[in-house]
Parts: C-alpha cells; sequence; structure tokens
C-alpha cells in the first residue's frame, strides 16, 4: 500500500527545481520503489494486490498545486500500467484517488490565519455529501481492494471524495 505523500502549494513558475525533484521523490519514486520490490513477493505468493494512492488532484487540477497534481497524474497512469503488466501473474494494482479527507495534510491546507472555521465549513459544504472523508472511510475501501473479495479490480483508479468531482462547479481556494 502505497501511501507516502507530500504536497508543496505553489504553481510551476515559484516552485523550484529541488521542490519539483522532491515531491516526485515521494510521490512517485517511493511508490515505485515499494512496488518494484513488492512484486516478486506476490509472485511468489501466487499473486496479490498493489493499492497506491493517487488523487482527485490527478484529475481536476486545483491552483498553486500544479507539482502536487503532475505527481498524482503520473500515480494515475503508473496504476494502470502495472495492473496491464503484472494482471497476467494476479498481482492487481488499483489507485484510491481521495478528495477532502479529515488528516493532518487537509489541516495544514487550512492554514492558521484568517477564518479558519468559515474556510472549513465552506470547503465542506462544496461536496453533496456535506463532509470530508475520514481516514476510516479510506482505510474501508484499501481493506477490500487488498482482499479476495476484489479479486477481479484491477487496474482501477477508485475516485472517493463524497460526489465532489461529480459536480461541474468547484469552490476556488
Amino acid at each position: 500500500i502505497n501511501t507516502a505523500a507530500i504536497e508543496i502549494e505553489s504553481n510551476i513558475e515559484n516552485t523550484s527545481l529541488e521542490q519539483w525533484n522532491q515531491i516526485f521523490a515521494i510521490n512517485v519514486t517511493g511508490t515505485f520503489l515499494v512496488s518494484k520490490y513488492a512484486i516478486p513477493l506476490l509472485r511468489k505468493a501466487g499473486g496479490g494486490s498493489i493499492v497506491n494512492f493517487g488523487s482527485y488532484d490527478g484529475f481536476i487540477a486545483d491552483p498553486k498545486l500544479s507539482a502536487y497534481c503532475a505527481t498524482k497524474g503520473a500515480i494515475h497512469a503508473l496504476t494502470k500500467a502495472m495492473a496491464c503488466d503484472y494482471g497476467p501473474e494476479n498481482i492487481r494494482v488499483n489507485a484510491i484517488c481521495p478528495g477532502y479527507i479529515d488528516t493532518p495534510m487537509l489541516q495544514s491546507f487550512f492554514g492558521s490565519e484568517g477564518d479558519i472555521e468559515s474556510l472549513k465549513e465552506e470547503v465542506r459544504n462544496i461536496h453533496p455529501m456535506r463532509r470530508y472523508g475520514t481516514p476510516a472511510d479510506i482505510a474501508s475501501l484499501v481493506s477490500w481492494l487488498s482482499g479476495d473479495e476484489a479479486g477481479y479490480a484491477s487496474g482501477q483508479l477508485w475516485v472517493l471524495d463524497g460526489g465532489l468531482s461529480a459536480q461541474v462547479q468547484q469552490m476556488r481556494l
């Protein structure tokens, strides 16, 4: 399960090469390396499941998240390619693509200045379900994708965003 990720809030012009390399090293290269060394073990076991973490932002770009969006798009493509390469060996590869999940990463997004509670409410209300996702929501999908019940699920990008990406409009932060 490849969950490691960082987010850099910046547009391309203001992103240093060092920041670009850092976010790709953690988000994409980390996923590549864990998968590379897990595949022989899964092969030896007769198959298994790899769950990567993409993002809502791999489909729908948010302002000032250019590098983050690029890494998540790369993970989406890597997930599909790996599913094609290793499906014949009974190794399934999927990605979970969360939206706003109530984690420390989300809390850091809100910052510490201004009317934080109003901003949190505004962001919550752009979701059709009127709430953020929880780590338990993510864990439930990870559990299913990792288990035998999802034995035919592979090469998919599982969006878990409370319906946010189903909408035409979204708030601009």
